[in-house]
C-alpha cells in the first residue's frame, strides 16, 4: 500500500517526535532517577558509537567508503575534538540543572550559531532570527529564576557555565561543518563519517580515563542502567535519522515545524514525568510560553527564507 506524500510525512513526523521524545525520557530517567549516576562520558561514548556504526554503514551502502576526502583531515580532527568535548559537557551540565532547564538552554544554540556565523563566515540573518534569539535568552532567564526559586539551597552556576560552554562549542562545530561542506565541497555523509568516527575514539579515551571501569560495573550491576543507556542511544539515532528523512522528503520548513513541536513536547513531558526537581511556578510558565514563542519565530524565519 502506497502512503502518498502526506502519508509519508505523517509517518516520518510521528517517528521523529516519538523517538526523540523517548530518547529524552530515557536520558532524564538515567540522569535523575538512577542512584549516584555520574558517567556522562560513557553516555556520550555510547551515543557516538551508534552514530559511527551508522555512518560507516551509510558509506558502505553508497559505495563512498574509502573515497577521496574533500575537506582537510586536520579540520576533521579539530571538528571531532570540539564535538566530542561538547557532547560530554552538555550532558555533565544536567548534574546541576533540571532537565527542562537544560533542554531550553540547549535550544539556544541558535544564538551562538548566529554569533559565530556572522563573525567568522559573514552570514546574514533576518529580523525573525534575531527576535527568536532574544526570545530564547528571555526563556532561559525565566527557567533559571524558576529553578532558583524552586531549589534555593542549591548552586546551579556550574550547570549554566557548562551549558553555555557546550553551546559555544556546538555552534563552533556547526559552523566548522558548514565550512567543510560549503567551502570544501564535502558531502554530509563524509562529514558525519569522519567527525563521528574520530569523535568516538576521542570520547572513548576520555571515558576510559574519567569514568573508567567503574562505569562498566555501574552499567552492569545497577538496575535499568544498561537498558536505559542502550535505549537512549538507539532512539536518539533513529529519531535523528527519521528527522533527516523527513527533511529530505518534505523540506526544511515542515521538518522544522515538527522539530518545534518536539522541543515543546520534551519540556512538557519533563514536567509531567519527573516533577520532583521542578515544582511548577509562574517563572516556569513564563519560560515555557516564551520558549514556544521563540521557536515559533525561528520557524517563521525559515518560512520567510523559503518564500524568497
Amino acid at each position: 500500500m502506497k502512503l502518498g506524500f502526506d502519508g509519508v510525512f505523517a509517518v516520518l513526523a510521528l517517528l521523529t517526535v516519538v523517538l526523540i521524545s523517548a530518547s529524552c525520557y530515557f536520558e532524564e530517567w538515567m540522569y535523575k532517577q538512577l542512584p549516584n549516576f555520574n558517567y556522562f562520558w560513557t553516555v556520550a561514548c555510547a551515543e557516538l558509537a551508534v552514530f559511527t556504526v551508522a555512518s560507516v554503514a551509510g558509506a558502505v551502502a553508497t559505495g563512498t567508503l574509502g573515497a577521496p576526502r574533500k575537506a582537510p583531515f586536520a579540520k576533521y580532527v579539530l571538528q571531532a575534538t570540539v564535538m566530542a568535548v561538547y557532547a560530554a559537557i552538555a550532558k555533565i551540565a544536567y548534574k546541576y540543572l533540571n532537565y527542562a532547564t537544560g533542554t531550553v538552554l540547549r535550544s539556544t544554540k541558535l544564538v551562538f550559531v548566529m554569533a559565530i556565523s556572522v563573525a567568522w563566515l559573514g552570514r546574514t540573518y533576518s529580523r525573525w532570527d534575531y527576535a527568536a534569539a532574544v526570545g530564547m535568552i528571555v526563556s532561559v532567564a525565566c527557567f533559571g529564576l524558576g529553578e532558583a526559586h524552586a531549589d534555593k539551597g542549591s548552586d546551579h552556576t556550574w550547570g549554566y557555565v557548562l551549558s553555555l560552554l557546550g553551546l559555544g562549542l556546538a555552534a563552533l562545530q556547526t559552523n566548522m561543518a558548514d565550512n567543510a561542506m560549503r567551502d570544501h565541497g564535502a558531502t554530509s555523509l563524509e562529514n558525519m563519517l569522519y567527525v563521528n568516527g574520530l569523535g568516538f575514539w576521542i570520547v572513548l579515551v576520555f571515558a576510559s580515563v574519567v569514568d573508567g571501569k567503574a562505569a562498566i560495573d555501574y552499567m552492569l550491576h545497577t538496575e535499568h542502567a544498561l537498558g536505559l543507556l542502550i535505549a537512549r542511544s538507539l532512539t536518539f539515532y533513529l529519531g535523528a535519522f527519521a528527522f533527516t528523512e523527513l527533511t529530505r522528503h518534505s523540506g526544511a520548513t515542515p521538518a522544522t515545524s515538527v522539530a518545534t513541536a518536539r522541543k515543546a513536547l520534551t519540556v512538557m513531558l519533563s514536567f509531567v514525568a519527573f516533577p520532583d526537581d521542578k515544582p511548577f511556578s509562574g517563572w516556569f510558565l513564563g519560560g515555557i510560553l516564551t520558549f514556544i514563542a521563540a521557536i515559533g519565530l525561528e520557524l517563521k524565519s525559515r518560512i520567510e527564507k523559503k518564500r524568497r
